[in-house]
């Protein structure tokens, strides 16, 4: 507003000065105007006086010269002296009309130079009539000539022009006068006609202007407090407490319902109130005084206040130095984190016990990018919490397990929203691990999935355990093949499958024929050495679809998978047999063993394991009744 009047002052000013100026323009030219015809007016009366005061001294030149002529003696002097006085003031005033200033108008001078009048010739003639006068003396003659022209001009011609001269220098006058009036009415019309203009062009605008401007405000105090009500009005519906307080002694002079509520007091018990009084405490007050007074403002600073029931409760709390109703004022914000900072408070816990369990945590996000992981992690796996985040948790995988088991893990776990089970992964040094993993989706209200929970225990030394004992319990301590359990169990399996198939499969029992000598003669240390030479010489006979087994002493069976009749167990018993006759190299010397070897078909002899092992022994006994190193299919005669 100080803008606007300066704007205004400063434009009206501008305005004045220009109208100013013109009339002031104007009163120069009228003043000009009036002077030169005041100076005129002035020249033209005194031509009025001069004239007339010439035709006065003609008469009493006349006079003078008829008493010269009448009179003598004293009489006489007196005429003389009374003609020359009057010959010369007609004299200078001739002189003084037509050659001072200023100067008589051409009107006039014509008649005193114009060949009508020629006013000058007969003034001059006139006096140099009464100079010769003089010349005579005291003593002159009635009939003088010059006497009688003097009086013939006195009544003649000369008067007339004089008279002539005196009525121009009067209309003369006349027209000065109505020139005078009329520039004096011409300057008045053009004053009043300004002092028109600027009412019109200073004034009137300006008011107009004014009146706008006056508007303008009122229309700016109007809309300034329908906005100021419109600000209340969402102070007061604002979701956040807000309330605004002196600085000058900390009296509560607004508040908002939200305010109030949060305080659990009503606002004719809050407005009026000191600040001061709802901190919790003395420091809490001192601290946010202090930040006002080093920066002048407070940005979402947690403060603890205190509620009318007396519980505490802690805040974000934003301050503002404003002015309310012209008085300085802090505006203030508050919202209620109580329940944030108690689930803060909650999130530390559950960190710190992350941070202190030994089974790893993994969290990712929905794009399944690590996000958390806890030390015991790092422990696990060997890598760091910097290596690990950001990364999809495939980077441990060990490739143990093919595409169809992680897609039907996570098939399960979009369905049910949780998956457990026994997954191999890699550590950063490569060592593979076995781990017992469980995997929890977290959804948001809507269902989206936000992020996945895996928590896993490193079960490695319980699969190494559980690896030993079940070797301890399925195979052969000496020789590493299986013992007769996982034989039994594996001959079920071929029989099951071959009758789901309708395939074949044969059975070969083995004894080995010398095998008791060697114990005897070389020591039993020679003989299990030979025993473990003789695995190793079977295991390159057989296929890797093939099952050897020592069921025990020197007794082993073999299962051949998927045989075309006699033909296949034909051709690997007779590698078996010159493989197991060839000699033995023992500490104690040098070893020499054969082996005898039955047959059973399925289901041509038998469709049962137990039914097949049987004849399998019977045809290997037969074998060793006939002459040993050599091979029977059961039913086979001679």
């Amino acid at each position: 507003m100080a803008d606007l009047g300066e704007r205004i002052t400063r434009e009206l000013t501008t305005r004045y000065i220009a109208v100013l100026a013109m009339l002031g323009f104007l009163a120069v030219l009228s003043f000009v105007g009036l002077s030169q015809i005041i100076s005129e007016t002035q020249g033209i009366g005194e031509g009025i006086n001069l004239t007339g005061r010439q035709r006065m001294l003609v008469e009493r030149v006349a006079f003078a010269a008829n008493r010269l002529a009448a009179v003598d003696g004293a009489s006489s002097a007196e005429a003389v002296t009374l003609l020359g006085d009057s010959l010369n003031q007609l004299e200078q005033r001739h002189l003084q009309l037509t050659t001072g200033e200023p100067s008589p108008p051409a009107d006039v001078l014509a008649i005193f130079t114009g060949e009508t009048w020629h006013l000058d010739h007969d003034l001059r003639a006139f006096i140099g009539d009464g100079r010769a006068l003089l010349a005579g003396g005291t003593t002159l003659a009635g009939n003088d000539p010059h006497l009688l022209a003097i009086s013939a001009a006195a009544n003649g011609p000369l008067l007339a022009g004089l008279e002539e001269a005196t009525g121009l220098f009067q209309r003369y006058s006349e027209e000065k006068a109505h020139q005078l009036l009329m520039l004096q009415g011409v300057s008045l019309t053009l004053v009043l006609g300004m002092l028109l203009l600027s009412a019109l062009g200073v004034f009137h605008p300006m008011v107009e202007r004014l009146r706008a401007d006056m508007d303008d405000r009122f229309r700016s105090a109007q809309d300034l407090r329908k906005s100021e009500e419109r600000l209340w009005r969402i102070l007061e519906e604002s979701p956040m407490g807000v309330s605004v307080s002196r600085r000058s002694d900390g009296e509560i002079v607004f508040a908002n319902t939200r305010f109030t509520e949060i305080l659990g007091m009503s606002k004719d018990e809050f407005i009026g109130s000191s600040a001061r009084d709802h901190y919790v405490d003395e420091t809490q007050r001192r601290a946010v005084l202090s930040a006002l007074r080093n920066d002048g403002r407070i940005d979402d600073a947690e403060v603890e206040f205190r509620r009318k029931n007396g519980k505490p409760f802690w805040s974000l709390l934003t301050i503002r130095s404003t002015d309310f109703q012209r008085e300085p004022v802090n505006l203030a914000w508050i919202y209620d984190i109580t329940e944030r900072k108690a689930a803060e408070q909650q999130i530390r816990m559950a960190a710190k016990v992350l941070e202190t369990v030994n089974e790893g945590v993994v969290i990712t996000d929905a794009a399944n990018q690590i996000i958390f992981v806890n030390p015991a992690f790092t422990t696990i796996t060997e890598y760091g919490r910097d290596e690990a985040l950001g990364r999809n948790p495939k980077f441990l995988h060990s490739g143990r397990h093919d595409q169809d088991f992680y897609s039907d893990m996570w098939v399960h776990l979009r369905r049910t929203g949780r998956w457990s089970g026994e997954v191999w992964n890699r550590r950063k040094s490569g060592e593979f691990f076995a781990e017992w993993l469980s995997i929890t989706l977290i959804r948001d209200p809507a269902g989206a999935v936000t992020h996945h929970v895996a928590v896993f225990t490193d079960i490695t030394h319980r699969k190494e355990d559980e690896e030993r004992v079940w070797r301890q319990a399925n195979y052969d301590v000496l020789t590493g093949l299986p013992n007769r359990s996982l034989f039994l169990d594996r001959l079920n399996q071929a029989v099951r499958q071959s009758h789901r198939e309708a395939k074949s499969f044969a059975l070969m029992f083995l004894d080995l024929d010398g095998f008791k000598a060697v114990n005897d003669t070389l020591g039993h240390a020679a003989g299990d050495v030979l025993l473990q030479q003789a695995a190793v010489r079977l295991s390159e006979c057989m296929r890797a679809s093939d099952t050897l087994a020592r069921l025990a002493g020197d007794e082993f069976v073999v299962i051949l998978q998927g045989i075309r009749g006699r033909e296949d167990p034909t051709l690997v018993a007779g590698k078996i047999l010159g493989q197991l006759s060839k000699p033995y190299e023992l500490e104690g010397g040098i070893a020499h063993v054969h082996g005898s070897i039955g047959i059973s078909i399925f289901p041509d002899d038998s469709e049962d394991g137990v039914g097949l092992i049987k004849l399998a022994d019977d045809a290997m006994y037969e074998v060793k009744r006939n002459g040993k190193n050599n091979f029977r299919f059961t039913g086979d005669k001679g």
